[in-house]
């Protein structure tokens, strides 16, 4: 082989390896783009250009691992890590039940700008938390009572819609029963129900063949306790459902017991 030809192939081999590299390159900062949360200053979602820290995606680890000691209920938490974006130097690190800060299991510390600890907390159950509605099964059944100008008892199922948020949002199907005359009427249900933990409130607004309904309330997850108003398709059409509504909706396990547990975190 001429040494005109080999250094034709070693070229042409070079020249592969540097398109390849630029092909790994790029293709690594558009995966870390999409890992990359960005945050103003008042740690709102922003863009790159506008952001003061970013939050690499969080992942989970066994909850062991992670803190040193097991959490009934607990198998898993996610890995926080922020940092500023001017030098990259670690913010934040710490350990939460949820994609985000607002139920941090145990030590959480706060760094400045040369990578010094500026703050440092232990968060190890000085406070009671609502594990079981951080990890809600996906399907959950549930009975529902109102009462407006008739009695009205539905049994169904909700699912979880956004099940690694602290605040949930459930879609859920049902069929019940109301009375009109000695007669009794089956009654289709459903509903979007909005759990807001932090400050145990809830939102929901549903429909039947017969009527629409919303209601708001306190919800602890286990039982949601509500006021509301119900409105008729059709006021010809008996029996109507019409006027201010209360409602209580509670919450089962497969078991048939409640899928919430209150407890410490030992």
């Amino acid at each position: 082989m001429s040494l005109f030809t080999t250094f034709y192939f070693l070229s042409k081999r070079q020249v592969t390896y540097y398109f390849l590299g630029i092909f790994l390159l790029i293709s690594s900062r558009i995966v870390a783009q999409k890992d990359t949360i960005f945050y103003d200053h008042n740690w709102k979602n922003t863009i790159k250009d506008s952001a003061i820290y970013y939050r690499i995606k969080p992942i989970r680890i066994k909850t062991k691992k992670a803190i040193g000691y097991k959490i009934d209920y607990i198998d898993s938490l996610y890995v926080l890590n922020d940092y500023y974006l001017k030098n990259n130097k670690l913010q934040f690190e710490g350990y939460s039940i949820s994609k985000d800060e607002k139920q941090l299991v145990g030590i959480a510390k706060w760094y400045d700008q040369n990578n010094v600890i500026e703050h440092l907390e232990e968060h190890n159950g000085n406070r009671r938390d609502n594990l079981a509605i951080l990890n809600v099964p996906i399907i959950i059944p549930y009975v529902d009572y109102k009462n407006v100008t008739k009695n009205q008892f539905i049994g169904g199922f909700e699912f979880c819609l956004d099940k690694d948020n602290y605040n949930k949002l459930l879609l859920g199907v049902g069929f019940g029963i109301t009375s009109y005359s000695d007669t009794c009427y089956g009654l289709p249900d459903l509903h979007l129900s909005y759990l807001s933990n932090d400050d145990l409130l809830f939102f929901k607004a549903g429909t039947s063949d017969r009527h629409a309904y919303a209601l708001v309330g306190r919800g602890s997850g286990v039982m949601d306790l509500g006021l509301g108003y119900s409105y008729p398709y059709n006021k010809n059409d008996f029996p109507v459902i019409k006027g201010f509504t209360l409602g209580i909706t509670m919450r089962l396990t497969v078991f048939g017991i409640f899928f919430q547990k209150f407890q410490f975190i030992q």
